[in-house]
């Protein structure tokens, strides 16, 4: 088991790293007359019913909200829902909530939990790898809005989280490849050493499925070190852990959320490195030797059935534009990136087609298992 300490400017909190530690969750809990509400994605709740029921009827003011957690469900009218339910409850600003699933149920645990009375406490237990390594940690919680991806948000830290390594048993194959996902974006964010330590790991877990505690802990590391430095990104430094993500989330609205959010990410990142090299942030070679290191990873091809018009369209809108003109996190090196760099319609769409083509390279037949 492995503890971290997760400190920003505003808050701090521990993340609990380990196999069989859902159950420690009731003895943070401790106050005999707090009520908590375990918000839980349906899947999640079928898959583990007799751990989650088992702690669920320790105390007669634990609650349940349960709902199919979807990117078409993450809106301000699920949230609603649960606003509804907390008011039947008589919850107040005392009491708690948590998040139990991956990172659509914890950004909408997390946002009600933001604006409900100004404010609840939260746990976050991530049952999908991605959660683990990226969403359950940060303080970012959002909705969808008119189907463009996380428009209406709030910070909002959890008070602590709880990754258990065996929710992972359950999750299907897509999930796993959607965290892999997440964790390719933390390749590029230190140096070529982590670089090369993200690279095995991935490998390890295309190919054998070995998830470890250590890589878990390292993209936490990672990401709490960038959070810790530009907590509400007024600072511009928190934009790097953005690679990719622009054209990730427009890839997501412009499909209406057929895929998941972790093969996005992989689709925008490689599209990300091709932007680099056509404005020569990289070169020819250092982008083929890029694209050979993680060619392991699958693309899925319903990305390209998309108009590029329209994923244009969906950039513009992203909250990281301005003026409508599109912004992108480029690479350098391992280590080296620009925020903010404004890139021509005419080189995204390029980009996308080049990666197209590309494709054919990243096939799902490497998955292992």
């Amino acid at each position: 088991m492995k503890k971290l300490k997760i400190i920003t400017q505003s808050t701090k909190y521990d993340v609990i790293i380990g196999k069989n530690i859902f159950s420690q969750i009731d003895s943070d809990l401790n106050k005999a007359n707090e009520k908590v509400l375990f918000i839980c994605d349906s899947n999640v709740f079928r898959m583990h019913k007799r751990k989650i029921d088992s702690l669920l009827k320790l105390k007669s003011n634990y609650h349940q909200y349960i709902f199919t957690a979807t990117e078409k469900n993450k809106t301000l009218k699920t949230v609603e829902f649960i606003y509804d339910y907390l008011i039947s409850c008589n919850f107040s600003r005392t009491d708690k909530i948590v998040a139990i699933g991956g990172g659509i149920v914890g950004d909408v645990a997390g946002f009600a939990a933001a604006t409900y009375m100004r404010g609840l406490i939260y746990y976050q237990v991530p049952t999908t790898l991605l959660s683990m390594v990226d969403s359950s940690v940060g303080g970012k919680t959002a909705v969808n809005y008119l189907n463009v991806k996380n428009l209406i948000g709030s910070f909002h830290h959890p008070g602590k989280v709880y990754v258990d390594l065996n929710f992972l048993s359950t999750l299907p194959a897509k999930e796993i490849i959607s965290g892999a996902g997440e964790i390719f974006k933390y390749a590029f964010l230190i140096d070529k050493q982590n670089y090369d330590f993200i690279r095995k790991s991935l490998f390890s877990i295309v190919k054998t499925r070995e998830i470890s505690e250590s890589l878990i802990a390292k993209c936490i590391q990672i990401k709490s070190a960038v959070v810790g430095k530009d907590e509400f990104e007024t600072k511009g430094l928190r934009k790097i852990l953005n690679l990719g993500h622009t054209f990730a989330h427009a890839f997501e609205s412009a499909s209406n959320f057929t895929f998941t959010h972790g093969e996005a990410v992989i689709a925008g990142i490689f599209s990300s490195l091709i932007v680099s090299k056509k404005i020569n942030l990289i070169s020819a070679s250092e982008l083929e030797q890029y694209l050979y290191d993680f060619s392991f990873l699958p693309i899925n091809k319903k990305i390209f059935n998309t108009n590029p018009a329209k994923i244009i369209e969906y950039m513009k809108a992203d909250k990281k534009t301005s003026a409508r003109r599109i912004k992108l996190v480029l690479v350098s090196k391992p280590g080296n990136l620009f925020i903010d760099v404004i890139v021509d319609e005419k080189i995204v769409k390029e980009s996308i087609t080049e990666l197209s083509n590309l494709s054919e390279r990243f096939k799902k037949k490497t998955v292992g298992w």
